[in-house]
């Protein structure tokens, strides 16, 4: 697998409240089908590198651009949990399958859990990577100061404009997640995201999309974590080993986050190496170890 930008082969547009949805099918149809769940503020273009390395396994990967995000961001709200459930479903049923695999990556496994909580019989599989299990908000900090300490940079760029596409890049070039390395894929990956005209170019991601997500992401909890107490079958859980921004403090610390895990055995956690919240999908190495800790082995 190598740096290249790596395109889907074919867009496919799931009729849902309010429009249609975005999804992409990367590589050939036919194999073992995986629906792909990106990000809080990102879109399927964050999948280039993962779907290679399910490709190189025979298998199919499908990544879809969220409401509110990429192809999707005209859909109107309201965003949360069981909206995205219900597009998953108009997604799932579109492509004409009755199970799939569900990987999600950070805001991603949200989705995909409660996809799973609320219609099980519809999840094939389950991986969660450096998301999916919530935290209660200590007492005195409020959903503002989340988004302002846990998105960061994430969430000031959706008010930000560009003059053109190289100062996105640009942007994201600084960004110490990507500290190891740029891309051409990665170049796609900004590219895409930008929506509008020259100078005043934006992020096609809606604010009102990322604020709602995630006040339920952090609040309202209940379904995620009667899921997860109530699991039958284990989830793989895939952490990254350092933060958003590169720094040693991931953003699932370990002590906390295997406190946390006691009250749902069934979801057994793996610390990927190396690895920093954006890069454990976003590198060729990331993607790879993701795909080799799920399926096991090396790919074909």
């Amino acid at each position: 697998m190598n740096n290249e930008l790596f395109l889907p082969e074919a867009k496919i547009m799931a009729p849902v409240v309010g429009g249609d949805l975005a999804v992409f099918r990367y590589g050939p149809a036919g194999g073992k089908p995986v629906l792909l769940i990106h990000g809080i503020t990102s879109s399927n273009r964050a999948w280039q590198f993962f779907a290679q390395a399910l490709i190189a396994r025979g298998m199919s990967a499908y990544a879809v651009d969220l409401r509110g995000r990429g192809d999707s961001g005209h859909l109107p709200g309201p965003f949360g949990q069981r909206v995205h459930v219900a597009d998953l479903l108009s997604v799932m049923d579109t492509l004409g399958f009755e199970k799939m695999d569900l990987i999600g990556h950070s805001s991603g496994p949200f989705v995909g859990v409660a996809l799973q909580g609320l219609h099980p019989e519809r999840v094939n599989r389950q991986v969660i990577i450096d998301g999916g299990v919530q935290f209660p908000l200590p007492p005195g900090v409020t959903l503002e100061q989340v988004l302002s300490m846990v998105l960061g940079p994430a969430f000031a760029r959706l008010a930000m404009k560009f003059e053109c596409k190289q100062a996105y890049r640009d942007y994201w070039k600084a960004q110490p997640a990507f500290a190891k390395g740029w891309s051409s894929a990665l170049d796609e990956y900004a590219d895409y995201d930008l929506r509008g005209e020259a100078p005043n170019l934006h992020s096609s991601v809606n604010p009102k999309a990322v604020e709602e997500d995630t006040a339920e992401n952090f609040v309202a909890f209940d379904l995620n974590r009667k899921t997860l107490m109530n699991l039958t079958d284990e989830i793989l859980m895939l952490r990254a080993e350092r933060g958003l921004q590169n720094e040693e403090t991931a953003l699932y610390p370990l002590p906390i986050l295997e406190a946390a895990l006691r009250d749902f055995p069934k979801v057994k956690l793996h610390t990927v190496p190396d690895t920093n919240h954006y890069d454990i999908v976003m590198s060729p190495y990331g993607a790879q170890s993701c795909v080799n800790l799920i399926y096991g082995g090396d790919s074909k």
